[in-house]
C-alpha cells in the first residue's frame, strides 16, 4: 500500500490562532459561546414539537381512533436496526397507552420478501383480522402496495424517512409522516426510529389531549429514547441537530430502560456502563443486523418487545452465533469480489464504479461488503446475487455521488430500486440486465467522480496541532464534541514532522496484526511524546525506521490503564517526511 493511503483534505482556514479546541469549534461553524454551549450540552428542550412534522397530527389521530375503537393494529417495520428499533418504540408506546389493545408487529424476511411493504404480507395481515397498519422506516415509495391496502380494506398510516418514489408521488394513506416531504425541512435527517419516537410522543399528547403529559408517559418516552438513539447511530444519519440530541441524551439512559432484551444485548456486546456511539456502531448494531442478514429479524423485534430475561438470553446467544456466521460469510464474499476485480486492477485501471454479481452470495451480507469496497476504491459499488427468479443487490456510495439519483438514471435496466443518497437496494431481471445496468451505472458514476489520480478515500483534517497541545485536559475537552458519527466525526488532527522513537507490534497470540508507534516532537527545547495505535499496521513495520520524520493524521483519545490516564491516539494515515541518519 502506498502512503498516504487517502486524499488529505486540509482545513480551508490555515490559521493557528487560539487553542486547539477553539480551532475545532471554528471548523464546525460554532463561533459564539451560545452555539458552543448548545452543541456541547444537548438537551431535550432543543427538540421541536412533533406536531410540526408533516402528517404527524393526522397519524396520531388515526392511531388513537384505532385504539379507542378496539381495532386490531399491526406495526410493519424494516429488517435493519433502524426498522427494528422503530417497531419496538411504537409497540412499547401503544402498550403503555392501551395495555390490552390487540397490537402485533410484522417485519419482512430480508431474502424471502425483501424491503418494505409487500402485497402478500398485507393480504396475510388482513386475513388475520388486522384493520390498521402503521409502517415504520418503510412505505413512502410503496405506491402500488398502498393502493392494494386500500382495496382490501386496510387503513394505512405510513412513517418513513427514505427517498420518495422516483415520480415524487406520495402513497394514498390515512396519513403519511416523512421528514423530507416537499416544503418540510425542519426534520430532514431523522431516521426511521427518530420519526417513530416523535410519533410515539405525538400519540401520547393526542391520547391525553394535552402537551403536558402525565409522568407515566414522560417516563415511557425517556425509556424509549435509547432505542431511537441506537437506530440513529446504526442508520448512519448525520449526528447534528435533533439527531445529536436523541443520541447524546438517549445513550445516557441506555442502561435504565427496563427492557430485558436490551440489557442482555449490551452485556453480550461488552458495552461499558458509559455507552457511546462507537460501541453502538461496532458492537451492538452488527449483532442486531445479523438477525436480519442471517436469520429472521422477528427474533430481534421479540428481543426488544416481549422477551423476558430468560428468553432474552436465548435470543442474544443466537445473535452471537449468527454474527459469527456473518463475519465468515462477509470475508468469503469480500475475497470473491477481489478475485473478480483482479484482472482490472492488474491492468492499472482504477475502478470508476463497481458492479459485480455471483449466484452464491448471501443477499443479507453483500451490503457490508459494498461498504468495504467503497472504503478501498473510493467509488460507488453495487453487488448482485440471485434471489429466486430475479437478481437482487445492495449498493453503497461516496460523498458527491447520490446513489438514488444514479439509479434513477439507470432505471430502464432495473425492475425496482429504492434507498437514499448513500445506500440503496436494487432488483434486475437476470445476468443480461445486470450487465447492461453495469455499463450504464459506471458511465453515470464516472461523470460524477473526481479525476482518477484524485480518486482515493478522502480524509478531512480538522486542524494541525503539536504534540504538546494534546494534554489530558485538552483531550477531555475534545470529548465534549461527542457523540461522534456522520458529519460530526472524531476530530482528525495533523501532526507534522514528528520523530518515530519506538515501534512495537501487538495483537492476539498468533495474530499480531497491529503496530504501536511512539513519536516525539520538541518545542522550545522540551520534548513531548505520544503513543499511537495503528490497527492492521504490523504489515507495514518493515517500511518504517527509527528516527524517521513522519506527518501523521490521528484521532486523539485517552488511555486508561491500571488507574492511570494518559493521552494516546489512533492512526488514520501517515506520510514519511524525511529520514535522518541514526546517531
Amino acid at each position: 500500500m502506498e502512503f498516504p493511503a487517502r486524499r488529505w483534505i486540509r482545513p480551508q482556514s490555515r490559521t493557528d490562532a487560539g487553542g486547539l479546541l477553539d480551532r475545532l469549534f471554528e471548523g464546525r461553524g460554532l463561533r459564539s459561546l451560545d452555539e458552543r454551549e448548545a452543541f456541547c450540552r444537548p438537551n431535550l428542550k432543543q427538540l421541536q414539537s412533533p406536531k410540526a412534522m408533516h402528517g404527524m397530527s393526522e397519524a396520531a389521530d388515526a392511531v388513537c381512533e384505532a385504539l379507542r375503537s378496539g381495532k386490531r393494529l399491526a406495526i410493519y417495520g424494516d429488517y435493519d436496526v433502524d426498522g427494528i428499533m422503530a417497531t419496538a418504540i411504537l409497540w412499547h408506546m401503544l402498550r403503555a397507552i392501551a395495555p390490552s389493545a390487540p397490537v402485533r408487529t410484522y417485519v419482512p424476511h430480508r431474502i424471502e420478501e425483501g424491503y418494505g411493504l409487500n402485497r402478500d404480507a398485507l393480504d396475510a395481515l388482513r386475513a388475520d383480522g388486522i384493520e390498521t397498519v402503521i409502517t415504520v422506516d418503510c412505505g413512502v415509495s410503496a405506491i402500488r402496495e398502498a393502493a392494494h391496502a386500500r382495496d382490501i380494506g386496510l387503513e394505512l398510516v405510513i412513517t418513513d424517512h427514505h427517498e420518495l418514489h422516483p415520480s415524487h408521488e406520495v402513497p394514498v394513506a390515512r396519513a403519511v409522516v416523512h421528514p423530507r416531504l416537499p416544503g418540510e425541512q425542519r426534520f430532514g435527517e431523522l431516521c426511521g426510529a427518530g420519526v417513530a419516537w416523535k410519533l410515539a410522543w405525538m400519540i401520547a399528547e393526542r391520547w391525553c389531549g394535552s402537551e403536558r403529559l402525565p409522568k407515566v408517559f414522560q417516563d415511557r418516552l425517556l425509556t424509549l429514547l435509547p432505542l431511537a438513539a441506537i437506530g440513529t447511530v446504526a442508520d448512519v444519519v448525520p449526528l447534528l441537530s435533533e439527531n445529536r440530541v436523541i443520541v447524546a441524551r438517549g445513550l445516557t439512559l441506555a442502561r435504565s430502560t427496563g427492557i430485558p432484551g436490551l440489557d442482555e444485548l449490551l452485556e453480550a456486546a461488552r458495552v461499558a456502563d458509559q455507552v457511546d456511539a462507537e460501541q453502538i456502531a461496532f458492537r451492538v448494531a452488527p449483532r442486531l443486523n445479523a438477525c436480519g442478514r442471517m436469520g429472521h429479524p422477528e427474533e430481534a423485534v421479540e428481543l426488544l418487545t416481549t422477551a423476558d430475561a430468560r428468553r432474552a438470553a436465548e435470543i442474544v446467544a443466537k445473535l452471537e452465533g449468527l454474527n459469527a456466521d456473518r463475519k465468515k460469510e462477509e470475508n468469503r464474499i469480500f475475497e470473491a469480489t477481489l478475485d473478480q476485480l483482479r484482472p482490472q486492477l492488474a491492468s492499472g485501471t482504477r475502478p470508476r464504479g463497481i458492479v459485480l454479481c455471483d449466484d452464491s452470495w448471501n443477499l443479507g451480507v453483500v451490503g457490508i461488503v459494498c461498504s468495504k469496497l467503497v472504503d478501498r476504491y473510493a467509488c460507488p459499488v453495487i453487488l448482485f446475487t440471485r434471489n429466486k427468479d430475479v437478481y437482487k443487490g445492495s449498493g453503497r456510495s461516496v460523498d458527491g455521488v447520490e446513489l438514488h439519483k444514479v439509479l434513477a438514471a439507470c432505471k430502464e435496466h432495473l425492475l425496482n430500486f429504492g434507498g437514499h443518497a448513500m445506500a440503496a437496494g436494487v432488483t434486475a431481471s437476470g445476468p443480461d440486465a445486470v450487465a447492461r445496468f453495469a455499463e450504464a451505472f459506471t458511465r453515470e458514476v464516472d461523470a460524477l467522480l473526481p479525476p482518477a489520480d484524485e480518486q482515493r478515500p478522502p480524509l478531512s483534517i480538522d486542524s494541525a496541532c503539536e504534540l504538546g497541545e494534546l494534554d489530558i485536559a485538552t483531550v477531555q475537552e475534545i470529548d465534549q464534541l461527542a457523540p461522534f458519527g456522520r458529519e460530526n466525526r472524531k476530530p482528525a488532527l495533523l501532526i507534522e514532522g514528528a520523530r518515530l522513537t519506538q515501534m512495537r507490534p501487538f495483537g492476539k497470540a498468533g495474530a499480531v496484526r497491529h503496530l504501536e508507534l511512539v513519536v516525539s516532537q520538541e518545542r522550545f527545547g522540551r520534548p513531548s511524546f505520544l503513543r499511537i495505535q495503528w490497527w492492521d499496521g504490523a504489515q507495514h513495520a518493515a517500511s518504517l525506521e527509527k528516527n524517521m520524520r513522519l506527518d501523521l493524521v490521528i484521532e486523539p483519545g485517552l488511555d486508561r490503564y491500571r488507574g492511570g490516564v494518559e493521552p494516546n491516539a489512533r492512526l488514520l494515515d501517515l506520510k514519511v517526511a524525511a529520514v535522518e541518519s541514526r546517531r
